[in-house]
């Protein structure tokens, strides 16, 4: 091929967080050349924010930032670093379970189950403690590392529902290594105790205080971030999409038809999606057989103050199977700027009729039909 019109010594495909994080590195090395490309204008990628014309700020998912490491946090305070730039929170979430509102973390709280299920937590628990004396080896799957943990019967009443809800795979088909601190360990002592004098835990688990964005939600972050490198080393938008890899040949197509050289490659967009522009017949085939699951996030803005029983409540659980969601977020909770100020006048798209049913029936299906 002829001379590519950009060349560097490391490309990094996307600017979700991860590809943020590497390009963060890279410019602090400060050895090796490289650029950042994502097709989006936006950098932020999954952990975007989006903003409707009323002014309701609305996450791609349900984000909150919390960490043990510096190095992170390091980087989230030199690109968002004034005190009012950040709320900071008590986690305050419910699990929705048994038609009951149980204090998360469950695993902690299963003092507020009924009795059947108390005894079968409690089972599942003891044994589990004992196993973990004996036992040599290492849970393999999620499911094990759950039942080793907690018990079959926390497994059977939150973990497997909730955890089927949120990823669409059994926790039998997932390996356990990507947990870290994501998932709070049940402590039995405490567990015992509260069962007995009926009270719940405390606020208690790795994302128990939280910090949230004062403007701007999540994307907030990865824009600052993004912010922080240096702009001939970033590309967004339309004519940063790219068209084609050559892995061989070590250069990327865009869809404008300027190519970018590389020696190394880092790469954040969708794996399946990476082979398909390889073009590589044999690993798309192989790619056929990933496992994924997608996920739609509703976001609803209700004029008027939020009722006063969802309080500060921050997200809340819904594992039971009757129930087609499994989380749901009070947004407005995390920042008051999540939402449009109060003196904002916010368009009103129908008004309530005195119509009789049939009548409105009507109207509605003359209002579909127009519009059709």
């Amino acid at each position: 091929m002829t001379k590519p019109d950009i060349s560097v010594d490391v490309l990094v495909i996307g600017a979700g967080p991860t590809g943020l994080g590497a390009a963060k590195r890279l410019n602090q090395l400060g050895g090796p050349s490289w650029m950042i490309i994502d097709s989006n204008e936006t950098p932020g990628g999954l952990a975007s924010t989006d903003v409707t014309p009323e002014g309701f700020l609305y996450d791609v998912g349900g984000h909150v930032i919390f960490s043990h490491y510096k190095y992170f946090d390091d980087c989230i305070d030199e690109a968002l670093p004034k005190e009012d730039d950040w709320y900071t929170h008590q986690r305050i979430s419910y699990v929705r379970c048994r038609n009951l509102w149980v204090p998360y973390p469950f695993q902690n709280n299963i003092s507020m189950l009924p009795k059947k299920e108390q005894v079968d937590c409690m089972d599942g628990m003891i044994d589990a403690a004992l196993e973990a004396r004996v036992s040599n080896t290492k849970p393999k799957t999620f499911d094990e590392w759950i039942v080793r943990m907690m018990g079959t019967g926390v497994a059977d009443v939150f973990m497997r529902p909730y955890n089927f809800k949120v990823w669409a795979v059994p926790t039998t088909k997932m390996q356990c290594q990507w947990l870290g601190e994501r998932v709070a360990a049940p402590d039995l002592k405490t567990v015992t105790k509260n069962v007995i004098l009926q009270k719940t835990a405390g606020n208690w688990g790795p994302n128990a205080t939280f910090r949230f964005p004062a403007h701007g939600g999540t994307g907030s972050i990865w824009i600052a971030v993004a912010n922080t490198l240096p702009k001939e080393n970033t590309k967004f938008g339309s004519h940063a999409t790219v068209a084609k890899v050559d892995a061989a040949g070590k250069f990327v197509t865009l869809e404008n038809g300027k190519t970018i050289g590389y020696e190394k490659l880092i790469n954040t967009m969708g794996v399946d999606s990476l082979v398909e522009k390889m073009g590589d017949e044999s690993l798309i085939s192989l790619s056929k057989d990933l496992f994924y699951s997608s996920t739609h996030v509703i976001g609803v803005g209700i004029r008027g103050q939020r009722p006063e029983r969802i309080g500060d409540k921050c997200w809340l659980y819904f594992p039971d199977m009757d129930c087609p969601f499994y989380r749901a977020t009070i947004f407005s909770n995390y920042s008051p700027n999540n939402q449009p100020q109060a003196s904002t006048k916010l368009p009103t798209m129908q008004l309530a009729s005195s119509e009789k049913p049939l009548e409105r029936f009507r109207a509605r299906r003359s209002l579909l039909v127009h519009n059709a």
